[in-house]
């Protein structure tokens, strides 16, 4: 009787601890997704001020096009309307990276991110090679 007793206490105390180690379990993983969850929000918050950022940068870089535009000769003028309307396609494409960025979930996350990179990867390309066109029109008509 005794040795049932001692049975039925160990078998109780095992299951008492295998339900203890499952709900550590289940925290460990509700941690880990609130974790993951904190994660993405960040990252995508932080990208979406870079975006942001960059547009107001576009916007400046259209702007100060206006001005030269307003000291220029007709040559120059037509050159820097293209440069203009070039800058207008990125923001553009910058526009709907942003509206990806917002839209995102955990799950297309890693490919809106890599777009995005890309779309940001080349708009800087492109001013780089704004910025050449700009000085050299200038060096031309001066």
């Amino acid at each position: 009787m005794k040795t049932k007793v001692a049975a039925f206490i160990g078998m109780a105390f095992l299951g008492m601890t295998a339900m203890s180690c499952d709900q550590n379990k289940k925290a460990d993983s509700d941690e880990q997704i609130i974790e993951v969850n904190i994660d993405f929000e960040k990252e995508r918050d932080k990208l979406k001020q870079e975006l942001k950022d960059l547009e107001a940068e576009v916007d400046q870089k259209i702007k100060e096009l206006e001005e030269k535009k307003a000291e220029a000769n007709a040559d120059a003028k037509a050159e820097i309307e293209e440069m203009q309307k070039e800058l207008r396609a990125e923001k553009s494409d910058l526009e709907k990276a942003l509206d990806d960025v917002e839209k995102a979930t955990e799950n297309t996350w890693d490919d809106i991110k890599s777009g995005v990179n890309k779309t940001t990867r080349d708009i800087e390309n492109e001013w780089q090679k704004l910025k050449d066109n700009v000085e050299k029109t200038f060096e031309k008509n001066n």
